[in-house]
């Protein structure tokens, strides 16, 4: 009987809550936050990538992006990446690299070189650095989320502030490539 009941006053609550207009959330429905996340605690399975393919992409990923003056963007929007999308990035022999939409209420969009940054720690790491990317977590891949660097002139622009760009809402994963 009061199954029963609980089950009732949680409908109208959910009716409720439906009638005043759904929520938006600013994460995904899942566990995964932008904080850096190894595949190697009790409940996850090691990607068994290759440091030589993590560092690989992480160096195309950077000179990539410099090929153009202003530097490339990676661009995942709202209305085509919803319920927190995953595109292929790039793979290199062990390792995939793939991005998540993280926030689907903001149209993200970021460089390349910052997607480079968040897998290696960037061009000069140091060891700390390198510790806190992606590639601390060493052969077990892992996530996280993409720390842009503001003071780059791209995220200030006319062109990128007309697009209603964000750039929030991303988060890098490398996982295995196995077929």
């Amino acid at each position: 009987m009061h199954s029963l009941f609980a089950l009732a006053t949680l409908a109208a609550v959910a009716s409720a809550a439906v009638t005043a207009g759904a929520p938006t959330s600013s994460a995904c429905i899942d566990n995964e936050t932008a904080e850096l996340h190894c595949y190697n605690g009790a409940d996850d399975t090691a990607q068994n990538v290759t440091l030589a393919d993590v560092t690989y992409t992480a160096k195309y990923l950077r000179l990539y992006g410099r090929q153009t003056r202003e530097g490339r963007l990676f661009t995942m929007t709202a209305q085509d990446a919803p319920d927190c999308n995953e595109w292929t990035v790039y793979a290199r022999k062990s390792a995939l690299t793939v991005a998540r939409h993280i926030d689907s209420t903001k149209n993200s969009s970021i460089l390349f070189e910052d997607i480079a940054n968040t897998i290696d720690g960037g061009e000069k790491a140091t060891d700390d650095d390198k510790k806190k990317a992606i590639v601390g977590c060493l052969a077990s891949g892992g996530s996280l989320g993409v720390k842009a660097n503001l003071q780059n002139p791209v995220y200030n622009s006319d062109k990128y502030k007309a697009g209603g760009f964000s750039p929030e809402g991303i988060m890098i994963k490398v996982v295995s490539n196995a077929q």
